[in-house]
């Protein structure tokens, strides 16, 4: 196995006494531009001398400038985080911080932020709340209000736009077989040109709007820290202008992307909301497809540079590889389009099906229509009430249930009579219930699809206690009701079959590569 190669000015900086602070922790992380050293509670960010052609640090003066520009555009959305720009010198005995000695490179010096504030680390701890999302969305749109606007067709334009995605094609055809399908690749190129073609006029109306600003650009859940009272966004785009100049839909289309990377399309769809709120733009709903599109791309581009990378070793380039397949299978997620359709996630209790449905419905923007929530509205129940009766009992006695499923489709005929799409999360296990479903598509002409999840028994029994007492669980159903429901469930005829799309599909996995598989069929 191979191991990582360090330059000697980079091991030299790692030593404590290279810092006026003398650190006792120093950590080294990487990116495919950059080293960042976090020395105690300050960070060293020192630009690699690398020449991609969309980013030029080749020469000492470059790297000293964009370190400045660095400085400058990031104290825009940061308060006290960009402290300098340190000159690196070499002298006798080694490389160091600050004058005397020749200078051969620069660092940023930033004070470090609280890890466990960065939004990454909310998200994954289960802390974050839409309350963090309506703040982010309130700062960026008044952030917006104040940027620069570039309406000179410099920038925006549909040239500008498709030279830089077409670009990304370009700098992956090598990654072919490695971290991106051919059949991807193909797909992504296609639904661009496509896009370019079909809203030709689009992108100039965007700059005769004044809706091209100079933005962060590189707008993803790493670069945010929610820090008490405050936000802090930082490491904005500072190499390239045509990436920081762009539109302001391209801009919140990263963390929106992020959020779906990380399986919250539910998360990413509220933000979008919200910022809707506050940032009075219609027509950015036209562009969120392709710029989605893009940088889940560019993500999934730049992580595969790492794979080139000398100064890694290989399960650090393998687990690279994993991370940049995942976002271009998110890419191609996005080049798929629903079309007007019923949509039935089924299956028993603890298949998977809510989940499922809530990221299918975030994704597509289908009504998404609950059997659990529906069914306790009909009595006036709270919904987050439980009432775990026996099997075909109580609130779920058949009357009931009969209840519940002609309700769904009471709510769900004028949607889809307004040319809307919908999605009904409820278990359908029985031929009767489907057929309420079938007649509906038929007297709207249109299509519908039965998605039926299906988990092994351990994984749904695991999953069903997982979600007890969850404070988002709507269901009452456990793991006994679940394997009444197993026991009880009506397999399609070949009749039926024919009335409807059937989809076997597997729910043991995690919701990107759920819709990666689901999306092609649905379509």
């Amino acid at each position: 196995m191979s191991e990582p190669v360090l330059s000697p000015m980079i091991a030299d900086l790692l030593t404590p006494d290279r810092y006026s602070t003398s650190p006792v922790d120093i950590e080294l992380l990487q990116t495919h531009i950059s080293w960042v050293i976090i020395a105690g509670q300050q960070v060293y960010k020192i630009k690699k001398l690398v020449d991609f052609g969309f980013i030029d640090y080749s020469t000492l003066e470059k790297r000293h400038h964009y370190c400045l520009e660095e400085l400058r555009l990031n104290r825009r959305l940061s308060r006290d985080v960009y402290l300098q720009v340190e000159p690196i010198v070499k002298r006798d005995d080694g490389f160091y911080y600050g004058e005397p000695g020749q200078v051969v490179d620069y660092a940023v010096v930033m004070r470090k932020l609280p890890e466990e504030r960065m939004m990454k680390n909310l998200l994954a701890e289960g802390l974050l709340q839409p309350v963090h999302l309506q703040r982010l969305a309130e700062m960026l749109a008044e952030f917006y209000r104040q940027a620069a606007v570039i309406d000179d067709g410099s920038f925006g334009t549909l040239e500008t736009v498709s030279f830089n995605i077409r670009e990304n094609f370009e700098q992956t055809e090598k990654y072919l077989g490695k971290s991106l399908s051919e059949n991807d690749y193909r797909r992504i190129i296609d639904f661009n040109e496509q896009f370019f073609q079909d809203h030709e006029d689009l992108f100039a109306r965007r700059v005769a709007a004044g809706m091209i600003k100079e933005c962060h650009g590189d707008l993803h859940m790493e670069h945010i820290c929610f820090v008490n009272d405050h936000i802090d966004i930082y490491d904005c785009i500072e190499f390239n202008d045509r990436f920081r100049l762009i539109d302001v839909a391209a801009d919140v289309a990263f963390l929106a992307m992020d959020l779906d990377y990380h399986d919250r399309y539910d998360l990413s769809a509220y933000f979008l909301r919200e910022f809707g709120r506050f940032y009075q733009d219609e027509g950015g709903q036209e562009l969120l497809p392709l710029y989605k599109c893009y940088r889940a791309y560019v993500r999934g581009k730049v992580i595969s540079f790492l794979l080139d990378d000398p100064s890694l070793g290989e399960a650090e380039r393998e687990t690279a590889a994993r991370r940049a397949r995942r976002y271009f299978q998110l890419s191609t997620v996005y080049t798929y389009r629903l079309p007007t359709s019923l949509i039935l996630v089924s299956g028993i209790s603890g298949s998977g099906k809510s989940y499922l449905a809530g990221g299918l419905a975030a994704m597509s923007g289908f009504s998404w229509l609950r059997s659990d929530q529906l069914r306790k509205e009909l009595i006036g129940m709270d919904v987050s009430e439980h009432r775990p009766d026996d099997f075909e009992s109580g609130l779920y006695n058949p009357e009931m249930t009969r209840q519940t499923y002609e309700e769904l489709v009471r709510q769900a005929d004028p949607v889809l009579a307004a040319g809307g799409g919908v999605i009904i999360d409820a278990t359908c296990l029985k031929s009767w219930q489907r057929q309420l479903f079938y007649d509906l598509a038929a007297k709207c002409k249109l299509p519908v699809y039965v998605v039926s999840c299906e988990a092994p028994w351990e994984v749904i029994a695991k999953w069903l206690r997982q979600r007890e007492g969850e404070e988002d669980n709507i269901s009452d159903a456990d793991l006994k009701i679940a394997r009444q429901q197993l026991a009880g469930r009506e397999l399609p005829s070949p009749e039926e079959e024919t009335q409807g799309y059937w989809i076997h599909h597997d729910s043991n996995v995690d919701l990107l590569n759920q819709l990666y598989s689901l999306m092609p069929r649905l379509s």
